[in-house]
Parts: C-alpha cells; sequence; structure tokens
C-alpha cells in the first residue's frame, strides 16, 4: 500500500485558500478492513483513493458526448447553485453537454448568471439501469446495504443516494453536510476538483455554510481563522472518501463529471437511523412512492402518518 502523508497544499489553477490546511492524504492498494480501521472509526478522517476505478468501463467511455448521444433529447433544469439558486434554466441534454465544453457557444452561455450553470438532482441510474455495468462499489468500501437490495428498492436508492455532478469550470456546491448522517465516496470521472473539507470539531467557526470558504471574509466571519480544513485536488480516476458529519465546499477546475454515492455501514448505520428519525417529514417524503410501497409490502402512506388532533386520539 502507498501512503502520501498529509502536507500544505499548493495550487496555482485555483482560488487560494488564505488560512492554514493539510492535504487529504492518497492511498493506494488498501484492504477494506484496514481502510475501516484507519478512516470510519471515531472522528473519522477523508482520503483519496487512487486505483479505485481502474477497472470500470467509465474511465474511458463516460464523456460529454457519451450523454448527449444518450440523453440528448432529454430535458434537464439546470441552476446557478446547488443550493438556494438565484437562475434556472430548462434545455436539452445536448445543450448542456456543449455548454459544459464551450460555455459560450451556447445559448444557455449568453444567459446572465453569477455563477456557471450546473446539472441539478441528476440520478439516472435508475432510469437506466444499464449504467450500471460501467462502475462498481469502491474496492476499499463495505457498503453491505446497498448489495443486499435489487428491484424497484434498488431503484430507489439510487434515485435518494447517488448521483452525477456534471458542469463546466467553475460550478460550486456550496458548504455541506451530507444527508442523514451517511459516508460518501466521490469518483472523478472527467475533469479536476478542489475540496476544502472540515471536521465536526470545526462546526462551531464555519456559520453554518454561509460562507465562501474558498474566498472568505474574515472581518466578518473572524472564528473562520481557528477551523482546520482539509484540502484536495481531486484528479481523473481517483476517489475521495467523505466521512459522515464533515462539511465540505467543492469547485471544478475544469469540465467536470463525478459519480457520487451516499451509504451507511454497520459503524454509522445508528447514526444514520437517527438522523433519519431526526428529519422524519423529509424523510417521509422519500419513501412515500408507490414502487418503494410496493417493493415493502407497504399498506400506508405519509397521511397515515400525520398527527392526531382529535380529543380521542392516543399518546
Amino acid at each position: 500500500m502507498r501512503t502520501d502523508l498529509a502536507e500544505p497544499l499548493k495550487v496555482s489553477d485555483t482560488p487560494a485558500y488564505p488560512l492554514e490546511s493539510v492535504a487529504v492524504e492518497r492511498v493506494s492498494g488498501i484492504a477494506p478492513e484496514r481502510f475501516a480501521r484507519e478512516y470510519m472509526t471515531g472522528w473519522c478522517r477523508p482520503v483519496i483513493v487512487t486505483d479505485a476505478t481502474d477497472a470500470w468501463p467509465a474511465r474511458s467511455e463516460w464523456s460529454f458526448d457519451f450523454f448527449a448521444q444518450r440523453y440528448g433529447d432529454r430535458r434537464v433544469v439546470v441552476t446557478d447553485r446547488l443550493v438556494r439558486p438565484t437562475v434556472a434554466r430548462r434545455v436539452a441534454f445536448s445543450e448542456y453537454m456543449l455548454y459544459c465544453q464551450m460555455p459560450f457557444a451556447t445559448a444557455l452561455g449568453q444567459v446572465a448568471a453569477p455563477a456557471p450553470f450546473y446539472l441539478t438532482g441528476f440520478s439516472p441510474l435508475s432510469w437506466d439501469p444499464e449504467l450500471l455495468e460501467y462502475f462498481s462499489d469502491p474496492y476499499f468500501i463495505e457498503n453491505a446495504y446497498r448489495r443486499q437490495l435489487s428491484g424497484p428498492l434498488l431503484n430507489w436508492y439510487f434515485d435518494n443516494f447517488s448521483w452525477l455532478f456534471i458542469g463546466p469550470k467553475g460550478t460550486l456546491s456550496p458548504l455541506h453536510v451530507d444527508l442523514f448522517g451517511t459516508h460518501a465516496w466521490l469518483a472523478q470521472v472527467h475533469g479536476r476538483k478542489h475540496f476544502l473539507l472540515f471536521s465536526p470539531r470545526d462546526a462551531p467557526y464555519v456559520y453554518d455554510g454561509q460562507v465562501d470558504f474558498f474566498r472568505p471574509d474574515l472581518d466578518r466571519f473572524p472564528l473562520l481563522e481557528k477551523a482546520r480544513p482539509v484540502e484536495a485536488i481531486l484528479e481523473p480516476g481517483e476517489v475521495i472518501f467523505i466521512p459522515a458529519n464533515w462539511s465540505h465546499q467543492v469547485i471544478s477546475l475544469d469540465a467536470s463529471i463525478s459519480l457520487t454515492m451516499n451509504f451507511a455501514t454497520a459503524g454509522n448505520f445508528v447514526a444514520h437511523l437517527m438522523a433519519i428519525c431526526r428529519d422524519l417529514p423529509l424523510w417521509i417524503k422519500r419513501i412515500d412512492t408507490p414502487a418503494f410501497r410496493e417493493a415493502n409490502g407497504a399498506r400506508w402512506t405519509s397521511r397515515d402518518l400525520a398527527p392526531n388532533d382529535s380529543p380521542e386520539g392516543g399518546a
């Protein structure tokens, strides 16, 4: 196994982070047991695995032209931000693929927006199962819960926990924590991305993600100086592991195609379940679908879980 120890990161073609940071470690050839022991216990640690996609057909076949030819007539919604967008457009998939490569050669590129347009909520793995043949679970992660699913339940999982992020240079994901206490892996298929990640211990210093951490305003947000980000440039073919409850912000350095999946293991399953319980109204919306109910033999709907305000209602 090769391990590159964390050292200060020096990057010339990306917004400079002005505070002290350390680089994400890079490893290869790591066994799942060792990975779980070293990176998925306690507070956990992010890490980049450099050889996890070596056997993926997606590495050589997924491209902007590939997706344009396959889904060119579909209409998709693109926005200037993944969270709280200010500008949105519905365009043909083929037009957006061209925009990703040559933004100003398309009508979309002439639309005034504060940031490049990003494809939002794109989860085609359920409605095109053939895409599953182009990748596999990273060898270093035991995602046993996902492997137990099939048919409609597997489709539901991909709809809610896996996405393709496709966009031009400069697309930005603001600081956020992934949903329901899940871990995540993100594989970089095309282009590069710049990551800033913050441990849960830095939560008091990151102002609930109100800051652009690549250009932080230290006068307005002085506690930022107490945060110690972990920083990485993710190269094509690499996979980054993002532990549960780690805040992260990402910017694309090139036109980019990424595949990401959220997951739970035995180590974070209880915390994942508790997060679901805390956000039960949101979770009910995700599972109250005919396909999910039929696959599970469920006879209830979300209306059955509404509060009973009548005097005869039970505790």
